[in-house]
C-alpha cells in the first residue's frame, strides 16, 4: 500500500506492507507564494511533481517490483480551492488553507444567511478560510478566469484527477468547501443558493474508501506504478492523520500538536455545538464523523519562548547537552501544577478557544517576584492544555462522551506536556509509535478501498501500534487544575473587552 500526505509545505509518501509495517518513505518540499498580505497560493502542478518523485523513490524499496503495490490513496490539505478548465488543468494558482483574502465574500454571504443558520446547514463556521469563499473571490475579482472554469475542487480532488483521471470528491474534502450538509452528505441547497455557486462545477460526491479506478497511463509512466494499481479516493489530511493515529471509534480524540493544535473527536452521528467552537465534518471513515476545532497556536508558542527568551538552553543544545525543549522542561517539571498562580493565554495569533476571536492576544498573568523561567515554561504548557479542555468541554456539550486522547505531531514527544494534558482534561493519553500519521491514514484507506482489508477498524488495528507508556490523570493534580482552569477562563473573559478595544483602534 502507498499513502501520500499532500501537505502545504511538501508531500510525504509512505510505502507499507500488507501487515501495516512501514517499509519506506520519501519527502519532496515545495513553496508557498504570498503575493499580498493575507494571500497564500501554490501551483497545483507542484503537488503532481512531488507525487511523481516520491512515489518513484519508495517503489525502489518494493522487493517484488511495482506490480506488488496494490493501491494508493491520499490525505490532502483541506480548505484549498483549485479552479480548473474542462481538461482538468488549473487556470490559476490554488488558494490554500491559510489564504484569508475572501473576507468580503464571507461577509456578503452573511448578509443573506446568518452565521448560526450557515453552521446549522453545513456544520462549518461562516469563515473566509473555507474554500467556497475563495471561489467567490475568483468570481468577483477574476471574472474572465471564472467564466472558463469547468471544475471547482479542493486539492484532494485535483491529485485524484491527476492519478486516476476522475472528477470525484470524498465527503471530508467536500465538507472543507463549507457547502456539504454533514447529516445527509449531500450538497446543501440553502448554502449553494446563498453563495450563488453552480453545483455542476463541483466533483461527484463519493466515500473516501471508494476504489476510483486504475492509475492513468501518464501517472503510471511518471511514477513507475503498475497500470493495474488501484487508486482509492482518500480524504482530508486532518482526517487521515486521525485515522493514522488509530482514532476511529466514537469518543476517541486526536490531538495534533504541531505549530498549531487541531483537535478532532470521532462521533457515530453528526452533532451540533451551540457555541460553534467545534465544527462537524464527515470522517475519512464513511461510518463516522469528526467534531473538530481547526487549531490554536500551541507548539508555535513554545518555539517562540525557546527562540526569544531561552538562549542558555539553545546554547546547551548546540554543545550536545540535550534538546533545548528537554532542557526547558526539566525545571518546569519541578513546578507545582498551576504554576503557583502564573498562567498563559495561548492567543498569540488570535484565539480558537475558548471561542473564535481574531482580536485576542497572548497574555502572561499573575506574575510575582517569586516566579522563575520554569514557572513560565510550565504556565505556557498548561495554557495550551486549558485551550484543549475548552474544546473537549464543547464536544461534551454537543452530546459526545470523550474517552481518551491520542497525541500526535512534534508536541507528542514531551512527557511533561502529555502528563499535564492528562491531568487538565482528566483523560488517559497515548502516543502512536509512528508519528507520520497522515500517510498512514491514507494507506489505511488504500487497504480498505482495494479490498485487501475489510473495513477501517481492522485496517487501523493492523497499521497502528502505540508506545507502551500511557499517561493517566493524577487525581491530586486534576483537582489543582480544575481551579487553575477556572482562573484561565476568568482572565480571558475579563480581558475580552480590552482585546476588542485594541482591535478597533488598530
Amino acid at each position: 500500500m502507498i499513502g501520500s500526505d499532500v501537505g502545504s509545505q511538501g508531500t510525504n509518501t509512505a510505502l507499507y506492507d500488507v501487515n501495516g509495517a512501514l517499509v519506506a518513505s520519501a519527502y519532496e518540499g515545495y513553496d508557498v507564494s504570498f503575493p499580498q498580505p493575507g494571500w497564500a497560493e501554490q501551483d497545483p502542478r507542484a503537488w503532481t511533481r512531488a507525487l511523481h518523485i516520491t512515489i518513484s523513490k519508495v517503489l525502489q524499496s518494493v522487493p517484488h517490483g511495482p506490480q506488488a503495490v496494490k493501491a494508493i490513496s491520499f490525505g490532502s490539505q483541506l480548505d484549498g480551492m483549485v479552479v480548473c478548465d474542462a481538461n482538468g488543468q488549473p487556470l490559476r494558482n490554488a488558494m490554500i488553507w491559510m489564504d484569508r483574502r475572501a473576507e468580503a465574500q464571507a461577509s456578503a454571504v452573511a448578509q443573506r444567511l446568518s452565521r448560526q443558520d450557515f453552521y446549522h446547514h453545513v456544520g462549518a463556521n461562516l469563515d473566509s478560510s473555507h474554500a467556497a469563499f475563495k471561489a467567490l473571490w475568483v468570481k468577483d475579482h477574476e471574472p474572465e478566469i471564472f467564466a472558463r472554469a469547468a471544475r471547482l475542487m479542493p486539492p484532494g480532488s485535483f491529485v485524484l484527477m491527476e492519478a486516476a483521471g476522475v472528477a470525484m470528491v470524498d465527503y471530508s474534502n467536500a465538507s472543507s468547501l463549507a457547502l456539504l450538509d454533514p447529516r445527509t452528505r449531500t450538497w446543501s441547497e440553502p448554502v449553494l443558493e446563498a453563495t450563488g455557486l453552480n453545483v455542476r462545477l463541483f466533483p461527484e460526491l463519493v466515500a473516501g474508501t471508494l476504489g476510483a479506478g486504475r492509475v492513468t497511463k501518464q501517472f503510471s509512466a511518471a511514477t513507475g506504478l503498475s497500470p493495474e494499481t488501484c487508486v482509492v479516493v482518500g480524504c482530508g489530511d486532518e482526517m487521515a492523520a486521525t485515522l493514522g493515529a488509530g482514532v476511529f471509534a466514537p469518543g476517541e480524540v486526536c490531538d495534533v500538536v504541531g505549530t498549531a493544535e487541531p483537535v478532532c473527536a470521532v462521533s457515530a452521528t453528526p452533532r451540533e455545538d451551540q457555541t460553534m467552537l467545534v465544527e462537524c465534518h464527515p470522517h475519512g471513515d464513511p461510518d463516522s464523523w469528526l467534531l473538530e476545532n481547526p487549531g490554536f497556536v500551541s507548539g508555535g508558542n513554545l518555539r517562540w519562548w525557546r527562540d526569544q527568551f531561552c538562549p542558555v538552553e539553545r546554547e546547551g543544545e548546540s554543545r550536545g547537552e540535550g534538546d533545548a525543549y528537554d532542557l526547558l522542561s526539566g525545571p518546569a517539571a519541578g513546578v507545582a501544577p498551576g504554576s503557583d498562580g502564573a498562567l498563559f493565554l495561548p492567543c498569540m495569533q488570535g484565539a480558537m478557544a475558548p471561542e473564535w476571536n481574531g482580536a485576542a492576544r497572548g497574555v502572561f498573568y499573575g506574575l510575582t517576584l517569586a516566579h522563575t523561567k520554569g514557572h513560565l515554561t510550565r504556565a505556557l504548557l498548561e495554557g495550551s492544555a486549558f485551550a484543549l479542555r475548552d474544546i473537549l468541554e464543547a464536544m461534551k456539550a454537543a452530546g459526545l462522551e470523550v474517552r481518551r486522547l491520542t497525541i500526535v505531531g512534534g508536541g507528542a514527544k514531551g512527557a511533561l506536556w502529555r502528563q499535564i494534558k492528562a491531568d487538565v482534561t482528566g483523560l488517559p493519553v497515548r502516543v502512536p509509535q509512528n508519528v507520520e500519521t497522515t500517510a498512514t491514514g491514507a494507506a489505511i484507506l488504500a487497504a480498505v478501498g482495494s479490498g485487501v482489508l475489510p473495513d477501517v477498524a481492522s485496517a487501523a488495528t493492523a497499521f497502528v501500534q502505540y508506545r507502551p507508556e500511557e499517561h493517566v490523570p493524577n487525581a491530586e493534580n486534576v483537582e489543582a487544575y480544575d481551579e487553575a482552569y477556572r482562573r484561565y477562563r476568568d482572565v480571558y473573559f475579563a480581558l475580552k473587552p480590552v482585546f476588542e478595544r485594541h482591535a478597533a483602534r488598530h
